[in-house]
């Protein structure tokens, strides 16, 4: 018997409701291609190949490849043993889907590297930490809503599909989940004029939250910046929609101000 692995952050999800959801909501089809991370013992992913001709998997844990090779014919599936994390961008935007049941601890650089990675207009299906979940969905103005939040929602729509309870894992996780469907955004609508920069732009402007705009672009920008940028600069960050972060990030490097 398999057992799940503390170092790896693994829940293997059993309740066969919830997989049809999850199924259900993807809903591919035969033509489609899908990268799973993290497949472990093959919950979603024998499923996915009622509908799918082939599914390609990355996997780090080599029991877990061991399992797959034996109960998924090699034609169907295609293995990759490596850290998603030392995944080559190229080969993520051949995808029509990414989805996974994320490892809480690594779920945030996860979705910053697909994320980021270049042509990459893949659909993104996964379960998070609800908390997380959240966060990612959160609008301005609200609690949850921060430097994940922006960075986030400038590349993808965001929404939260449904909860999923700790008993659908084994073992049990001490916190509930959330099944969350991330769309590409047209690049038409990512309008940044540099992308680093709108990530430079981000982690300015939440480097203390607490603090009003003025207060952490200081020596950026002054009053008459913010006034062209129609932006009250005593207001927080968390106010902002991303629509208002490019529009800083658009002034800066037009004017090739230094940050």
């Amino acid at each position: 018997m398999i057992r799940a692995k503390k170092k790896f952050g693994q829940n293997f999800l059993i309740d066969q409701q919830i997989i049809k959801q999850i199924i259900d909501a993807i809903n591919p089809d035969s033509t489609q291609s899908i990268l799973e991370i993290g497949p472990g013992l093959a919950a979603l992913t024998i499923p996915l190949l009622n509908r799918l001709n082939h599914i390609d998997v990355v996997e780090i844990d080599t029991d877990m490849v061991e399992f797959l090779k034996n109960n998924i014919p090699s034609s169907k599936i295609t293995i990759y043993e490596e850290d998603i994390l030392t995944f080559e961008d190229q080969r993520l935007s051949e995808f029509d889907f990414i989805i996974g049941n994320l490892p809480y601890y690594i779920s945030t650089p996860i979705l910053l590297k697909i994320a980021k990675s270049k042509k990459n207009n893949s659909g993104l299906f996964f379960m998070l930490q609800k908390e997380v979940a959240e966060r990612v969905s959160a609008v301005p103005s609200t609690k949850m809503y921060g430097r994940l939040s922006s960075m986030l929602q400038y590349f993808y729509e965001i929404e939260l599909l449904f909860d999923i309870p700790a008993g659908a894992f084994n073992p049990k996780p001490k916190i509930t989940s959330s099944f969350v469907r991330f769309t590409r955004r047209n690049p038409e609508e990512l309008n940044a004029l540099n992308n680093d920069n709108y990530e430079r732009v981000i982690k300015l402007a939440f480097q203390q939250k607490r603090k009003t705009l003025k207060n952490n672009f200081k020596g950026i920008l002054d009053d008459n910046d913010f006034l062209n940028l129609s932006i009250d600069p005593s207001i927080r960050a968390e106010t902002l929609s991303v629509h208002k972060f490019i529009s800083i990030e658009n002034y800066l490097t037009q004017r090739k101000l230094s940050f």
